[in-house]
């Protein structure tokens, strides 16, 4: 049997994709959850996500996702200083990040700000940490990642790694394991484009983890009060992933694939 876990990464974004995180957590479908403390509804809703857990009947994971790129504002002094009102573009890590030049201090100030807003919200330490946009495929980040939560009092959090490239051996793996700590693989994503067929595809062909308790990731969403809050596409996308994870057949097609989710 082949346990993976069932992830979004994106709780305290929108009204639709946090009723759809906690209504599938209800219903034993979701296996881990990411927090964006720097959304705007974290603070309105974290409560919702903390009382869904605690009723629900199976271990679901809670933690942060860190948001180190624009559209999201830094949270300390010395972040608004170095940044302005936002975080620098994708571009601007792909450009420096490979050459060591990004602001080491700034940003583990920003990460650890993150991680220690979670716990003064919701109460507890994360189970895990995700950087939002994959940037932790980057060995500078990483490394960031890996020196703030290394000076965390225990229970220390996993450090999810790369989507679909961390493997055993790799500098992640080799960092985090000097500091003592866990590290969890990032799989695959749920197709975002097709119909109900391809997410059925996905679990029946195309779900390849060579890693145990791998993370597997979903957007699923209920449609926004406000419908140019996310473009047509996206939610369209969404309300299928949430239908097919809502549906009587996904738990069937995970029992003749011989797939846990817990």
């Amino acid at each position: 049997m082949k346990r993976i876990l069932l992830t979004n990464l994106e709780f305290g974004t929108s009204f639709g994709v946090d009723r759809a995180i906690c209504d599938l957590i209800i219903a034993g479908r979701l296996s881990a959850v990411g927090c964006v403390v720097t959304g705007p509804l974290w603070e309105k809703e974290f409560y919702q996500l903390r009382d869904v857990v605690a009723w629900a009947e199976q271990d679901t994971k809670v933690g942060v996702t860190l948001t180190l790129r624009r559209g999201y504002a830094p949270l300390t002094p010395l972040g608004a200083s170095a940044f302005g009102q936002s975080y620098p573009s994708m571009s601007w890590y792909y450009l420096r990040a490979p050459f060591n030049l990004l602001p080491d201090e700034v940003l583990e100030a920003e990460i650890a700000a993150q991680i220690e807003l979670f716990q003064q919200i919701y109460l507890r330490a994360p189970a895990f940490v995700a950087v939002e946009g994959d940037l932790i495929r980057f060995a500078a980040v990483a490394q960031r990642v890996v020196n703030v939560v290394s000076l965390m009092r225990a229970p220390r959090p996993a450090i999810v790694g790369p989507s679909g490239e961390y493997h055993s051996g790799s500098s992640l793996e080799k960092a985090a394991a000097k500091a003592g700590l866990q590290t969890i693989y990032a799989g695959p994503t749920l197709p975002e484009g097709g119909d109900e067929t391809d997410l059925r595809e996905f679990f029946w062909h195309g779900l390849d983890v060579p890693h145990e308790s791998s993370m597997v990731f979903c957007q699923p969403g209920y449609p926004e009060k406000e419908p140019s809050i996310k473009p047509l596409k996206e939610q369209n996308a969404r309300e299928r992933q949430l239908r097919f994870l809502n549906s009587e057949e996904f738990p069937y097609l995970l029992s003749e694939k011989d797939i846990f989710l817990f």
